[in-house]
């Protein structure tokens, strides 16, 4: 999932902000399986899944979470000073207030993924 500081850096192109502020609908499709390029990281864990003799259940959340555009942390996130603090235009906190949020979410998955 992107940070807070590369919201918007291209990859999600058309949207009406470079944060999370006023925006209310999730990302629909980018034409592709996964948005942006698969990150290495990912190619690593998956390799090494495969390669246990006893495999992990990886419950990878990275596309639920990187369309969800109004999941961003920001004024919240203690990186900001109070300038930024005041101003959602540039710094807006909707994973807190944008609820149901995507936290939620990946709480209801984790929950499902341990009892069922």
């Amino acid at each position: 999932m992107k940070s807070p500081n590369e919201w918007n850096s291209g990859v999600t192109a058309g949207l009406t902000t470079k944060n999370c502020y006023g925006e209310t609908t999730p990302i629909t499709s980018t034409g592709t399986a996964y948005p942006g390029v698969y990150p290495e990281q990912m190619r690593v864990v998956d390799m090494v899944i495969r390669g246990m003799s006893n495999p992990a259940y990886l419950l990878d959340i990275t596309m639920l979470s990187a369309f969800r555009k109004d999941a961003r942390p920001s004024i919240y996130s203690g990186d900001l000073n109070p300038q930024q603090r005041v101003n959602p235009t540039y710094s807006a906190d909707c994973s807190h207030w944008c609820l149901p949020g995507l936290p939620d979410t990946w709480n209801e998955l984790f929950y499902t993924t341990l009892f069922y």
